[in-house]
């Protein structure tokens, strides 16, 4: 439809152009048709504000009236009403019960008996408190049971599976910056999971690192016709190279000669000398392993006036059994800082280097550094220079050792260009559970942080293990309002690969304090490489691992106590032998410590090999079921010792223990004499330290009758602890913990820095792994002497021993 123009219209809509609304015609019509008129109104006298305000009052309380009282009114009443009927019919049943007063005060307690029932059923903890334990220590006991179980239930095995691939995202060899970055992690999940006196601590050590220049650091045969290929996976970035940490740079390429010694064991040798092998300015090849340390062989190989010893790798099988590929160009990065006389810095052996200002000693001066330089290869390489040398010389199985040659392709040439820092940055990460009780005493769980490379079962696993540990203690405390009894530290541990760098500065700088309140250590290395579950632990600890075990189910509803006993009987060996952190906690505060891990899997430790990629294909532990177990089993055991309210030491237990350790002591020594001379016969007396152990007994018994004694008396009381028997309960306590301390050497120097337990410890012979035929970790200093034909000292360390037994024994059960 079209617009229409309507007859007498404008054509255009008005122009809306002045200030006033409207054309100047218009306004000359409106002007001459309207008149205006100018009105005065009388003023309004504005309302006060108090009229105001009583008025928006009335009218809130009107509305309030409406909407809020009368519905609340209607829907009372009836049921004032109902009150009102049964409250009539409530005086009437009393009046027929007897006296409304009486009856009324009965109804009353019995009322508020009931409300309290019910509070102390159904409080917010669900009945995990327990009875007061003592007036003055205004704490609670709680019901460990209930804690325990609640673990499972709090262990994430998807996170534990993040964790574990963030980890090994990045290699972190001691003091770079992918370890630093590691630490900060680790602090910064303490801090988000709530733990106390977080703190990223800097020490300061030895440290090496390989650098890539062929005109430094080569392995070639003397004609030049060969060199070692010293990298893995083709890859020139630090952490792939060879080199092992703690081991001596040279200032020129050392050269000679080089021979095959086996493992380098003090038989290979012999066997080497039997065969008048000269090594004196030769190079030797040595297979890593044999049970026998690497930082030995070192030692004894410089003895032997050898100049430089290049390790070969062994090869590996890699991946899914019944998948597995051979790999042979693996190269492992072992330590050789010599661990067997002190563990720690290698240039302060036996005290702290935290302290900027303390003594460091000449490389040289130093009985932990090696003198001798040295660099592994892989099983590829070192096939290639075995198979020079023939079938000449001593038998070592398939390969020879070669006899004296002036060949130059029998010639071996070796430089290693390792940048060495006298002082360098490490990091310890610690963080606390504070206990509600006994604040000053505490366990430890300790996992070593640093790797070669990556570190994955290495080093990754143990870390896994103890965050998981971390979160699920946290959250106990969140869900039940609950502290330990005792402390809890976790402690992340740098330069566990340079000796035990970081773990054994932090005892040698804290161990007064440790020997007095530290009463457990729980290790945590190499946690899950294979299915072979294997426990090792002092005597004192069976009792609480025995019941972890027994709580913890696998997949086919068996325990992992049974699967233990199936495989390894029903005790747990004490023969914590290996480079891990756990020996200067053993070797200088005689702390007793435990490990628990699944292993049987032979990986490549220390090397790029040993990545998250290869631990997937591998299929070590595809859903963490392992590292859920070994979480919940740990964190039982943690909390037993935290939380018992005597500490759970078993002393009947230690005595049966030390008593087959002294029997085996006596067969060791007979076996030394036997391989002594025979012109002389030494007679080594046992009446002392077999009556020392008796008096030992005693003690343990006593000890006993009191924790027997305690639980009646609470049983008997309904759960109620006295002041004063808490406050005894708590100087049995300090007493279990300081029995240990009475067996460190103080007064004199030991001939090995880093070894002063005279009870528990690794002799310096000792084999790397445990063996049947000895109990390795008892007794170091006898078994020393022993092996180095002393049999005067060994009378006087056995004596020593003795009265070391007999007065711990009297002070654990003195109470003041």
């Amino acid at each position: 439809m079209s617009y229409q123009h309507l007859p007498g219209m404008p054509a255009d809509p008005p122009g809306y152009i002045d200030d006033q609304g409207g054309s100047a015609d218009t306004q000359e019509v409106s002007a001459s048709i309207f008149e205006q008129f100018e009105i005065e109104d009388e003023a309004v006298e504005r309302e006060t504000f108090m009229v105001r305000a009583s008025l928006m009052t009335k009218k809130f309380v009107y509305g309030f009236s409406s909407r809020v009282v009368h519905p609340v009114s209607r829907l009372i009443d009836p049921i004032y009403e109902l009150y009102k009927f049964l409250y009539s019919k409530y005086e009437v049943s009393v009046l027929k019960i007897g006296n409304p007063l009486v009856v009324n005060r009965l109804l009353y307690v019995f009322s508020i008996m009931v409300i309290m029932f019910f509070v102390s059923r159904y409080s917010s903890r669900d009945g995990v408190n327990g009875s007061s334990g003592g007036a003055f220590s205004q704490n609670e006991l709680f019901d460990r049971s209930m804690l325990g179980d609640s673990i499972r239930a709090k262990i994430n095995t998807a996170s534990m599976k993040e964790n574990l691939e963030y980890l090994s995202s990045m290699p972190h060899i001691a003091g770079t910056r992918g370890d630093l970055a590691l630490a900060r992690y680790v602090e910064s999940l303490m801090n988000s999971n709530g733990l106390r006196h977080v703190s990223l601590e800097e020490l300061q050590a030895s440290i090496n690192y390989p650098q890539h220049d062929p005109k430094k650091t080569f392995v070639t045969v003397g004609d030049g016709s060969w060199s070692a290929t010293l990298n893995e996976l083709h890859n020139n970035d630090m952490h792939y190279l060879a080199y092992n940490p703690n081991s001596l740079a040279t200032n020129d390429p050392q050269e000679g000669i080089y021979y095959y010694a086996n493992y380098g064991t003090p038989s290979d040798f012999e066997k080497l000398q039997a065969n008048n092998i000269q090594l004196k300015d030769s190079i030797l090849l040595i297979r890593y392993g044999g049970n026998f340390p690497e930082a030995n062989k070192v030692q004894l190989a410089h003895e032997h006036g050898v100049k430089a010893i290049v390790f070969i790798t062994p090869q590996f099988e890699l991946g899914k059994e019944g998948n597995a590929e051979k790999v042979d160009d693996v190269i492992q990065r072992k330590g050789v800082g010599l661990a067997r006389v002190s563990p720690g810095d290698v240039l302060t052996p036996g005290w702290s280097s935290q302290d900027g200002f303390v003594t460091r000693l000449p490389w040289f001066k130093s009985e932990t550094t090696p003198k001798i330089p040295t660099i592994p290869i892989s099983f590829s390489d070192g096939e290639k220079l075995l198979a020079r040398l023939e079938k000449t010389g001593a038998s070592f199985g398939d390969y020879h050792s070669g006899v004296q040659s002036t060949a130059s392709d029998r010639q071996l040439r070796v430089s290693v260009g390792d940048t060495e820092w006298m002082i360098h940055q490490i990091w310890n990460v610690v963080g606390s559970i504070e206990g509600r009780e006994q604040s000053q005493q505490a366990i430890i769980i300790g996992a070593g942080r640093d790797a070669s490379c990556f570190g994955t079962m290495g080093a990754n696993t143990g870390t896994v293990v103890m965050i998981e540990m971390m979160k699920v203690f946290t959250a106990l405390q969140r869900q039940w309002s609950w502290s330990p009894s005792r402390s809890i530290h976790f402690v992340s541990f740098d330069a566990t690969n340079y000796n035990l760098a970081g773990s054994t500065e932090w005892v040698e700088s804290t161990k007064e304090s440790l020997m007095k309140q530290g009463y457990t250590y729980i290790d945590l290395s190499d946690a899950i490489a294979g299915n072979d579950l294997q426990v090792q632990s002092h005597p004192f600890l069976s009792d609480v691992i025995k019941q972890a075990l027994s709580k913890v189910k696998q997949s086919d509803k068996k325990s992992l106590l049974d699967i233990y006993k199936s495989k390894h009987g029903d005790t747990f060996p004490y023969e914590m032998l290996r480079l891990r952190n756990y020996l200067p906690f053993i070797n200088f505060v005689n702390m007793p410590a435990l490990e628990i891990r699944f292993t049987g899997y032979k990986y490549p430790e220390n090397s790029c090999y040993d990545s998250f990629e290869r631990f997937e294909s591998a299929e070590i532990d595809p859903k963490m079921e392992k590292h859920a177990q070994l979480v919940e089993v740990l964190s039982l055991v943690a909390l037993e010792l935290a939380e018992s309210p005597i500490i759970p030491f078993n002393f009947l237990n230690l005595v049966a223990r030390v008593d087959d350790y002294k029997k085996d002591l006596e067969r060791y020594i007979n076996e030394m004499i036997e391989a002594g001379s025979k012109n002389a016969r030494p007679t080594i007396h046992y009446e002392g330290l077999a009556n020392s152990i008796n008096i030992l007994e005693s003690a343990a018994r006593a000890i006993h009758k009191w924790y027997e004694a305690w639980g009646n008396y609470l049983q008997e009381s309904a759960d109620m602890e006295p002041s004063m028997l808490a406050l005894n309960r708590w100087k049995w306590n300090e007493n279990l913990i300081r029995f240990n301390e009475y067996f460190i050497q103080r007064q004199t120097k030991p001939r090995r820095a880093g070894y002063r337990n005279v009870l528990f410890g690794v002799s310096y012979a000792a084999p790397v792994e445990a063996q049947e035929d000895h109990s390795w970790n008892t007794f170091p200093q006898v078994r020393d002497n022993a092996n180095m034909q002393q049999f005067g000292e060994v009378q006087k360390e056995i004596d020593y021993l003795a009265t070391a037994i007999e007065y711990a024994a009297e002070q654990v059960t003195r109470i003041q």
